[in-house]
């Protein structure tokens, strides 16, 4: 049912994009809240925790060796339910946001290579004792799929962000036409 070579593609076209908008905003700015409601610095950090939980922790379950590529505290910072604080001090900055932004993306395009196709079919995995299912999916393929869909939500939050913090609409056809390469 899984076309694992296509979950893999638009998880790695989706990232592209995020990055593209987040480049787009000085490190500076990162903690700023001009609608009172969210920062970028908040959104790069939910990004990384939800593609962990999603594509690798609901996949395969959690492992010790995670610690080295996703701090503990992400789930309180940036998981489900924790709300974005204009104080920029319980936060990792910018540079280590990005850093395990990456690492967890390398580590899930990794493991998802590897893993046998066969295995999308299967059921989550659910190591808590408080969360014994997810309301949007029933499949290990389908969590994968949600990486991409989830991350797209938040690359349109960065960029009413930027917006907001008076940057112009970004024109990815005349940058294009202009030389710029999206891929």
């Amino acid at each position: 049912m899984f076309d694992k070579e296509r979950i893999i593609h638009q998880i790695e076209r989706t990232r592209l994009l995020t990055l593209q908008m987040i480049e787009r905003v000085p490190h500076d700015r990162w903690f700023e809240m001009p609608t009172g409601i969210t920062h970028v610095a908040w959104n790069v950090g939910h990004i990384a925790t939800a593609e962990y939980f999603l594509g690798l922790v609901f996949v395969r379950g959690l492992r010790e060796e995670d610690a080295g590529m996703i701090p503990g505290n992400y789930a309180e910072l940036f998981g489900y339910g924790s709300e974005p604080q204009a104080d920029p001090d319980p936060y990792p900055s910018p540079d280590e946001l990005m850093q395990t932004l990456d690492a967890v993306h390398r580590q899930l395009l990794l493991e998802t290579r590897a893993m046998p196709s066969e295995k999308l079919d299967e059921p989550p995995v659910f190591d808590d004792v408080w969360l014994d299912h997810h309301p949007m999916f029933d499949q290990k393929g389908s969590a994968l799929e949600i990486v991409a869909f989830h991350e797209h939500i938040h690359i349109g939050t960065i960029g009413l962000l930027r917006r907001e913090l008076g940057s112009e609409p970004i024109d990815y056809f005349k940058e294009s036409s202009e030389g710029r390469r999206f891929v």
